[in-house]
């Protein structure tokens, strides 16, 4: 069983985070999405890539049980785990669609900013950065991500007061770019994604968009 099964939608590929009811992250599940990441960049997908989640969760952020029980060597490879899935996702070089199906939790809402465009279905869910509330400080490449590409107010605030945003209030927050009914969310983002992928000099912008702060990921992996 793979935690991020994959459909090929004409071109545009569907990545479906899975593991259990709130789709949690673990050291695992994080090192299988850095290979497959990594194997998507070598050979980009002509109508790009959208990641979802399975069932009624995008993902709840890292299973604070499995945290809990690890000891250093297990937090560490956690932490390289989490450092490198967000760098593979902010690296890609196609369209990375988020199409965001629940409750976004903690490293869910770093995946979101790493994105080139985000969807979320309408619903009664969080979105948000729990991680002072769970005792879980940021890794580095995730807080390099927060640098670059959240408001420096929301930034602020999110993360200082563990607030959870509605998808309407994370529109504000600019972590969403607009909310869609759940039944029409994976067909806007593929669409969505084709549209990024058929601009011409759609890759090298991003490229230029995202040099700096891939330059500062690289650094902080290379230490």
């Amino acid at each position: 069983m793979t935690y991020f099964p994959t459909e090929d939608r004409d071109g545009t590929i569907i990545i479906t985070l899975t593991n259990g009811e709130r789709n949690t992250l673990n050291p695992d599940l994080l090192e299988e999405g850095v290979t497959a990441l990594q194997e998507l960049a070598k050979n980009p997908p002509k109508g790009g890539i959208v990641l979802t989640g399975a069932g009624e969760h995008f993902t709840c952020g890292m299973d604070t049980k499995v945290a809990a029980s690890l000891d250093e060597a297990g937090q560490k490879r956690a932490r390289d785990g989490v450092n490198n899935l967000i760098a593979a996702l902010h690296r890609l070089p196609c369209p990375l669609v988020c199409a965001v199906n629940g409750n976004s939790i903690g490293a869910g809402g770093i995946m979101m900013l790493c994105a080139d465009w985000i969807y979320a279905a309408t619903g009664h869910y969080k979105i948000g950065l729990p991680e002072a509330k769970a005792g879980l400080p940021f890794p580095p490449v995730p807080q390099a991500v927060l640098d670059h590409w959240l408001e420096p107010s929301w930034r602020r605030r999110l993360a200082l007061s563990s607030m959870l945003l509605t998808p309407n209030e994370a529109i504000g927050a600019g972590l969403v770019e607009a909310t869609v009914m759940p039944d029409d969310l994976i067909d806007k983002s593929v669409a969505k994604a084709k549209e990024l992928a058929a601009q011409p000099g759609f890759r090298a912008c991003k490229r230029q968009l995202r040099a700096k702060a891939n330059a500062e990921i690289d650094g902080i992996l290379d230490n």
